[in-house]
């Protein structure tokens, strides 16, 4: 398949340009913002895809050498977003991203936007309508933003962070020694505390600020199958357009969010090892774990600097440091 550079944001971007930029001073400086953001790119990035093997044994590369970060656009936006929460955001956005450079050896790295996240699912899932359907469908930021991040993984693999995540440890080394000849996926742990208001008195989520997995891995597919379905499913019991559809934060946590997938990662789990795989097989783990290609990794890998679960800010594991910024909320569609 035709691999996409970043050297056509800023072409697909260029019409846009006169309308973001005029009359106001804050819309000027966020467009310098990404401005600097994609010369700096075009200068840095080949528009190749390459691959990192990681199994010495096996010519076919496990995970793909490429990082994913977005910056999606679609509407309707948080009222209660001001301009100054939108060039708060893409001002981080556009410093942490230059702590992905330089990325190492043959890594290639793409900072895309929603026109190219369409693109990309109309060409890497054309053979599936329906997911194509439903995600060009989306107007809610965070459940379109979390799809995407799936889909590209599905798609293509590699490694996805919010554009709010701050790389630490050099991509090279993510994966401990140990591992690399068998891991397909490394999913982190965010959260691992007790709870009142949680199943079992327990509050158990996995990251997905930041994910790593080969190309069309199953908790990938998995995921974007059952953000379809469920979509499909919701639009035709309350006989409402995907477009149209009021959608709750419950719907968010258990159809694109934390529940979702948690249930799929779990799922998965279970069947690499033959049994069922719950939170208390992971829970307060200080070691990474292997359950057949995948690798659950202890809190601090991609969840450091927490005010809960033992979560400490200066392990020596931490791979980055998220921010929380949520530049999904803090887009306003006339900015767009």
């Amino acid at each position: 398949m035709e691999k996409h550079s970043l050297t056509s944001l800023s072409v697909t971007s260029a019409h846009h340009m006169r309308r973001f930029t005029c009359c106001r001073p804050d819309r000027i400086l966020i467009f310098l913002c990404l401005l600097a953001i994609l010369i700096f790119f075009r200068s840095s990035v080949s528009p190749a895809t390459l691959h990192i093997n990681l199994n010495s044994s096996n010519p076919e590369p496990l995970i793909p050498a490429q990082v994913w970060q977005l910056y999606t656009t679609v509407g309707p936006r948080d009222t209660n977003t001001t301009h100054q929460d939108a060039l708060k955001a893409t001002k981080l956005a556009a410093h942490l991203a230059a702590t992905w450079f330089p990325v190492d050896g043959a890594w290639t790295y793409r900072f895309i936007g929603s026109e190219f996240g369409t693109q990309f699912v109309k060409e890497h899932f054309k053979n599936q309508q329906d997911i194509v359907d439903v995600y060009t469908s989306l107007r809610v930021p965070v459940m379109a933003s979390d799809f995407l991040r799936y889909l590209l993984l599905a798609g293509d693999g590699g490694v996805y962070a919010d554009s709010d995540v701050e790389m630490i440890k050099p991509l090279q080394d993510w994966v401990p020694e140990p591992y690399r000849n068998v891991t397909r996926a490394m999913i982190g742990i965010e959260k691992d505390h007790p709870a009142e208001d949680e199943p079992e008195g327990w509050s158990f989520r996995f990251v997905q600020h930041t994910l790593i997995t080969a190309k069309a891995h199953p908790i990938m597919m998995n995921m974007v199958r059952n953000i379809t379905d469920k979509m499909l499913e919701l639009s035709n019991e309350k006989h409402t357009p995907i477009t149209e559809l009021e959608l709750h934060d419950r719907d968010v946590v258990r159809i694109t969010g934390p529940r979702g997938f948690k249930d799929v990662v779990f799922e998965h789990l279970s069947k690499q090892v033959g049994e069922s795989i719950g939170w208390k097989n992971v829970t307060k783990i200080t070691e990474p774990k292997l359950f057949g290609d995948t690798l659950v990794v202890p809190i601090n890998y991609f969840a450091a600097g927490q005010q809960h679960s033992g979560s400490d800010g200066a392990s020596s594991d931490k791979r980055v440091q998220h921010y929380w910024s949520g530049t999904w909320r803090h887009w306003d569609e006339s900015m767009a």
